[in-house]
């Protein structure tokens, strides 16, 4: 058996991670690829982002991971996101914050596969219509073939066969050869699809498919350490709607 988790836009859950970890350990996934957004929105940084060092998983930088760890950079943030990357930058150290400014913004991990967090060709850019997945799938295809390409920043799982959006119904989806087809398997920290459990995904190379997984997590004791931080309320509740 030879699986492959891909997990995102953690954002400083620590109860999330936990829990999809879990669930990934369950599945016997031998290798991990983490597609950014460690950090952000969230009141435990250090916990998540020290676990992903700790275990050797290989990321890729977020947009939050990136204004986290260089407060000059000009990123569009609001107010409620602005607040988080302050407390997050202030919990880790300067070692921690170095470690977050040098991670890629895109990987090839093995052939023709693909690790993004936004766009490809653009870490902030969001993928989030029928045309920005064609036009994406047939630009990586142009470049080199079919394969895959996993990205996040969205937080809403999806599938796109290099023509079509797959139903969200169908958790389980075959892989083709012949195209390039996107991926992104959802928000750990903070899902945006009226589904409050954790999201990810996983790829079982051995019968050729991808896998939707949804997580059951403690959402309230999330809640109540985000509040105890003195973050803003907003951070906190929309984690009880899944929004």
């Amino acid at each position: 058996m030879t699986r492959t988790a891909v997990i995102s836009d953690i954002h400083s859950n620590w109860q999330a991670l936990q829990a999809v970890w879990a669930r990934i350990s369950e599945l016997g996934c031998e290798t991990i690829y983490c597609l950014g957004d460690i950090v952000g929105y969230g009141a435990r940084p250090i916990d998540c982002l020290e676990h992903l060092r700790q275990s050797h998983i290989t990321c890729i930088q977020g947009n939050h991971d990136a204004l986290v760890a260089d407060g000059s950079l000009e990123l569009s943030f609001n107010a409620y996101s602005l607040s988080a990357v302050e407390h997050n930058r202030a919990q880790l150290s300067s070692e921690q914050l170095q470690y977050l400014k040098n991670l890629p913004t895109r990987l090839e991990p093995e052939p023709r596969v693909i690790l993004a967090h936004g766009s490809p060709d653009d870490r902030d850019r969001y993928l989030l219509y029928q045309r920005d997945f064609q036009q994406t799938s047939a630009f990586l295809f142009r470049e080199g073939g079919p394969g895959l390409c996993f990205f996040g920043h969205t937080h809403h799982a999806l599938a796109f066969d290099g023509d079509n959006l797959i139903p969200k119904t169908q958790t389980k989806v075959p892989i083709s050869s012949q195209d390039m087809m996107l991926f992104n398997p959802g928000s750990v920290g903070q899902p945006r699809d009226g589904d409050p459990r954790a999201s990810f995904l996983y790829w079982d190379q051995e019968d050729g498919t991808i896998n939707f997984e949804r997580v059951e997590y403690d959402v309230e004791r999330t809640r109540e350490e985000i509040l105890a931080a003195g973050l803003p309320e907003r951070l906190a509740s929309r984690l009880l709607e899944g929004r």
